[in-house]
């Protein structure tokens, strides 16, 4: 005849509690608020540590990955910041801010080629002028200047006379590559777009040229 054994109900209560629990180990939201707090402090070690193991628990969390990134940038180690960033970012694709930070954490670990090779998709997909004066600015970093000229005249295309940037980006790439002329042009062109520009004006001044209504062919004689 079988006997049957009663389970004591604080035996009940304790498998239900450690199974709810993840057998005692913090949660996720728990590991987050942690590692959050300690980036606050600037304790990057700390921070990781707890960034680390919400990843180990639920490698999906993208804002684990991503805070984990920026603690590997601040403690110095770009490699193991692109792998959480590159996590993050494919989880976000639409977050510049983890794009951001991924673009500059495969700079800093000395990837020029998945460096390249991302920033050229994703310019290629959004087709904004954002992303391709990014793109421009990171090839001209890794000494690609013949993309970055591609690239930053594709952003000013887009851009159809709307937004200063890439034309300022563009004067400071002939600059570098000792065109003077066509430099003097895009600083024109970019202070036409934003005449109230110090940064603009204060270019065309070094280059001997006073900022105003005649340099742009302007007549304001009637004014």
């Amino acid at each position: 005849m079988k006997r049957y054994h009663r389970i004591p109900l604080y035996v009940l209560v304790s498998i239900v509690f450690f199974i709810h629990a993840g057998c005692g180990q913090p949660s996720n939201t728990t590991l987050l608020e942690r590692g959050n707090y300690a980036m606050w402090q600037g304790r990057w070690s700390d921070a990781a540590d707890a960034f680390k193991q919400a990843t180990l628990q639920h490698p999906g969390d993208w804002e684990a990955q991503y805070h984990l990134g920026q603690c590997y940038m601040e403690m110095g180690d770009a490699q193991k910041a692109s792998q959480s960033l590159a996590v993050a970012e494919s989880l976000q694709p639409t977050n510049i801010e983890i794009s951001d930070a991924y673009t500059e954490s495969l700079l800093q670990s000395g990837d020029a080629n998945k460096l390249y090779s991302f920033l050229l998709k994703r310019a290629q997909k959004q087709q904004s002028v954002r992303d391709w004066t990014i793109f421009a600015e990171y090839t001209m970093e890794i000494d690609d200047p013949d993309s970055a000229t591609n690239a930053i005249n594709t952003a000013i295309a887009i851009s159809q006379g709307t937004n200063a940037r890439p034309y300022i980006v563009a004067a400071t790439f002939a600059e570098r590559l000792g065109d003077d002329t066509l430099a003097v042009t895009r600083w024109q062109e970019a202070w036409m777009i934003d005449p109230t520009n110090e940064n603009v004006s204060n270019a065309l001044r070094a280059h001997g040229i006073v900022p105003g209504p005649t340099m742009t062919g302007v007549d304001d004689s009637n004014q």
